[in-house]
């Protein structure tokens, strides 16, 4: 299971859906509000998102999965880790953080969200890609991926958005998790800092980390070659001792 991060939709994945798929079954949701899925206006909380998987799952006849979140992915992966603990063989984290939201940040989503309603999505969108890319960045990989901003939702952004404002603390229910972790982020994040990332490193019980160079908030898309191959890899050896 791949979420996506925000304002994305699930074509963020492709390379890691074809990669992967000739291992693993890959189900590459979009979120609600996001891509092909409808919104809901006001207030969509995290746990409300993962509710959302949790129930596609069950139409799909699905029992246990690994689940790899970005971004605001990481935080419906963490719902859906700490949620349902046993349903998850393996969980990744990418570019994310488990800290509860702090004022400023609740502030700050708020009046995200309303820009967004009142003055469309290019301010944020703006705002945005100024911090997600690392230096290397290929421009087809930014031109993809502010094509992908420009056609999100902004009712669905919005809500979400709001429910970031109001996410829990994640840090001790991920201290008593026994899955496997894979968490991965790059030096040129300013959104998943090297002190963020080094929080979430110390809640978990079994970690396998990837810092890539002169990548930001996309590792994924800036690199998938490393990423796609540290990705299945641990994902392997999760499998592995699972069956073991």
């Amino acid at each position: 299971m791949l979420v996506h991060g925000h304002p994305f939709d699930r074509s963020m994945w492709e390379p890691q859906q074809e990669h992967l798929a000739h291992r693993f079954r890959v189900v590459v949701p979009d979120l609600r509000g996001y891509g092909e899925s409808a919104a809901t206006p006001g207030t969509v909380t995290m746990r409300e998102l993962a509710a959302d998987v949790e129930a596609l799952l069950d139409e799909l006849g699905i029992d246990s999965a690994a689940v790899v979140g970005l971004s605001m992915g990481g935080l419906v992966a963490m719902e859906l880790a700490l949620g349902d603990p046993g349903r998850w063989w393996a969980l990744g984290l990418v570019a994310t953080t488990a800290q509860p939201v702090t004022e400023a940040e609740r502030r700050e989503r708020l009046a995200t969200a309303e820009t967004l309603e009142t003055a469309g999505l290019e301010p944020v969108i703006e705002a945005m890609s100024r911090r997600l890319f690392g230096p290397g960045c290929p421009p087809e990989v930014i031109d993809r991926v502010l094509a992908m901003m420009r056609s999100a939702n902004p009712e669905g952004a919005a809500a979400a958005l709001r429910g970031r404002a109001k996410r829990p603390d994640y840090r001790a229910g991920l201290a008593e998790l026994e899955l496997p972790a894979f968490v991965c982020t790059g030096t040129h994040d300013s959104f998943s800092t090297e002190a963020v990332t080094r929080e979430l490193v110390g809640c978990l019980r079994h970690p396998r980390t990837l810092l890539l160079q002169d990548v930001g908030h996309l590792p994924n898309l800036e690199r998938p070659d490393a990423f796609n191959r540290e990705l299945l890899s641990f994902l392997d050896e999760a499998e592995e001792n699972r069956e073991s």
